[in-house]
């Protein structure tokens, strides 16, 4: 067998190696979709379940907001990539969570939603920042709109130099942090600012309140 042969063959060896590696990532790909997919229908049946407790629950508050978190999950599971990035796209995802947002207001409550293209984020920060803005929402339908009231919620994640923002401000009747119950998620909120480094902050408008997230925006 002279040079030539030698090289054909380890050519050819090397390309079999190749595909072999490209059908185990094939196959590792397809256990990681199928591993979402049941992660995915679990937290969908949770959230069921929670909804049908909720009916005959003595506290309906605490379930609702249970649920709303269970609903931000799945949200973020649909944010991921198939070929496994955890990098999130924060403009799809919020807009996810506004869709299910207007959902629960039962068309009531108008939200609109303003992100930033191009702001990615890693799963635990993104997971944070959907947390904040659920429970920011929550409080705003709570709170802001009293009797069923009609109203407007805007949802914004933008750069500010070199932090990120989140602002969540209705245009209701107004909210004083202060005064907040314990099962309204203020300490959550603020638990959720500290893991992202940032901070809270509640501010009155003329109508209605806002709440901002400030955190450093090198993230993604």
């Amino acid at each position: 067998m002279n040079w030539s042969d030698q090289t054909r063959n380890r050519v050819a060896e090397l390309e079999a190696q190749l595909a072999a590696k490209e059908e185990e990532l094939q196959e590792e790909r397809e256990r990681y979709r199928e591993l979402r997919h049941r992660i995915r229908n679990d937290l969908q049946g949770l959230t069921a379940l929670l909804a049908a407790q909720a009916k005959t629950a003595t506290d309906p508050d605490s379930c609702g907001r249970c649920i709303l978190r269970l609903r931000s999950a799945v949200e973020l599971h649909n944010a991921l990539d198939d070929d496994g990035s955890a990098s999130i796209s924060m403009a799809d995802y919020l807009r996810a969570l506004s869709d299910t947002r207007r959902k629960a207001f039962e068309d009531r409550i108008r939200v609109d939603t303003f992100v930033e293209q191009d702001i990615y984020l890693d799963y635990r920060s993104a997971q944070c920042v959907g947390l904040v803005y659920v429970e920011a929402a929550t409080n705003a339908l709570k709170h802001a709109f009293p009797g069923g009231g009609a109203g407007r919620i805007e949802v914004r994640l933008r750069r500010l130099g070199d932090e990120l923002e989140l602002s969540v401000a209705d245009d209701g009747v107004g909210f004083d942090p202060g005064s907040a119950l314990r099962g309204d998620g203020i300490e959550l909120m603020k638990g959720l600012a500290r893991q992202l480094g940032g901070e809270l902050r509640f501010e009155r408008l003329s109508r209605g309140t806002k709440a901002r997230l400030l955190f450093a925006a090198a993230r993604d």
